[in-house]
């Protein structure tokens, strides 16, 4: 058998079935043996170069990217072919090279690009001897232009080169770039490559052109063949649902409502129709209970809530609504839509539960206000016209995030679990910060928790504040 040099955790000498390959200790392996894997290798790799029989490398399985294609879609290589001069590049002055139009751009059959059989397109000059040449009818393939349009977009409209250095400063990198999972292994690689390339050049900032990735997920429905198994949606299965009917049914605000909510943002995603009429529905809610509250709004809301004295249900509403708009704005940043959305239906559910005691309170106009600029990033057309009801101008995209304040926001009660011996008995309801001596007192206290504790010694009592008292007994 092959002898063990790393061997992993636990093992007790015995020969492995399989080769382990993760990190262990080495063995077998002379004055090495006893080593963490890791730090063995270090070691070995000294070894060796202190002796001349070795050195560390690093190989790289990189090949040469051939990106020329035989067909007409693709940015035309811009050299041309003389039989004097040989590959002389175009000119900078007659860049960029447009495709000709063409009637037919379909394979010719010879291997050859379709540009080649165009002869208007083909024969040109040289540009160094001045002689008869021709173009290359090779296009690039499409990576070659996606490896670098994010730097194209920092300023569209140049016309002397590929981009603004000083709009690329401001712009890039990019922040988030969203996709499928498979771009990770073409298109992200290769345009890793082309900016790193470019900054070993100095014409850009940055080695990696994006900062995170983030990869949606897909839209399943029902198969045509068997209803009860959801597939991805293709048009050769017949099962795609298209954005317009939907919108056109229900209007793009429930579109967008119910795929947010439905699922986190990278899993897929069951198409139910059932689930639409649900977002549908909920913006029905919100938008009934606004109409409700604007002929009781405050529009001087924030100077009459400055020091006024709350009721308990006010101050329970002004709490909900710093905790949601906190809670969304962080959910945003890490696209958790779907606890976002779901945290905003909670909160419209309590301004239902309290609406007929507070609608007229300043509170309340606090809670409607926020709550259309909050829905906005997810509901931008439905929040629009509520903004203008409520007696305000332009459009929400333009107003700021509302603002939570922590104070506010701060619970006044908290849950404690109460434990015996780690078994859960009991919940207490109590203020924040309440002392752990009165913690200890109440949980000692509680009925539920004597059933455990009569006729046993209790010999220690774990506080954690504002979460868990331990009683331990014996």
């Amino acid at each position: 058998p092959i002898p063990v040099v790393i061997a992993p955790p636990g093992w007790n000498g015995e020969p492995l079935e399989q080769a382990y390959t993760g990190e262990g200790t080495m063995v077998n392996s002379g004055e090495f043996s006893g080593l963490p894997s890791e730090e063995g290798k270090k070691r070995i790799a000294d070894w060796m170069e202190a002796r001349g029989i070795g050195k560390r490398r690093v190989n790289y399985r990189l090949r040469d990217w051939l990106i020329s294609r035989q067909r007409y879609w693709g940015a035309p290589i811009p050299i041309i072919h003389c039989p004097k001069c040989g590959e002389v590049p175009v000119p900078e002055d007659q860049l960029p090279v447009l495709l000709p139009d063409v009637e037919h751009y379909e394979p010719t059959g010879t291997g050859k690009s379709p540009l080649a059989n165009i002869p208007e397109f083909v024969n040109t000059t040289c540009p160094q001897c001045g002689g008869p040449a021709e173009r290359e009818t090779d296009t690039m393939g499409g990576f070659a232009c996606s490896s670098w349009y994010f730097l194209r977009f920092a300023s569209p409209h140049e016309k002397d080169r590929p981009f603004n250095p000083d709009a690329v400063r401001y712009w890039l990198p990019v922040d988030v770039y969203v996709g499928g999972a498979e771009h990770a292994v073409m298109h992200l690689l290769y345009a890793r490559f082309w900016v790193k390339v470019m900054y070993d050049a100095g014409l850009v900032h940055f080695v990696e052109p994006f900062l995170t990735l983030r990869n949606q997920g897909m839209v399943l429905a029902p198969d045509p063949d068997n209803p009860d198994v959801m597939v991805k949606m293709s048009k050769s299965k017949g099962n795609v649902v298209t954005p317009d009917a939907v919108v056109e049914k229900h209007g793009a605000d429930t579109l967008r409502l119910y795929e947010l909510f439905v699922a986190p943002f990278d899993q897929a995603i069951e198409w139910r129709e059932e689930g639409v009429s649900g977002a549908n529905r909920f913006l029905h809610r919100v938008w009934r209970l606004v109409l409700d509250a604007i002929p009781h709004y405050h529009r001087d809301w924030k100077e009459k809530l400055q020091g006024a004295e709350l009721s308990a249900d006010e101050r329970k509403l002004r709490r909900k609504t710093h905790q949601t708009i906190k809670k969304v704005g962080e959910d945003i940043e890490d696209f958790r839509f779907n606890t976002a959305v779901a945290a905003v239906m909670e909160w419209v559910n309590l301004m239902y539960d309290l609406k007929d005691s507070l609608i007229t309170s300043p509170a309340f106009s606090e809670a409607i206000h926020s709550l259309i600029l909050v829905l906005a990033p997810f509901t931008p057309h439905i929040a629009d016209e509520l903004w203008e009801r409520l007696g305000n101008e332009g459009f929400t995209y333009n107003e700021p995030y509302p603002e939570y304040d922590e104070a506010v926001a701060a619970a006044e009660e908290v849950n404690i679990v109460v434990q015996v011996n780690g078994k859960l008995r009991d919940v207490l309801v109590v203020p924040v910060d309440t002392p752990q001596e009165d913690l200890e007192r109440l949980a000692l206290a509680s009925p539920k928790v004597q059933q455990f504790t009569n006729g046993k010694t209790v010999k220690k009592v774990i506080v954690v504040p504002n979460k868990l008292v331990n009683v331990v007994v014996g």
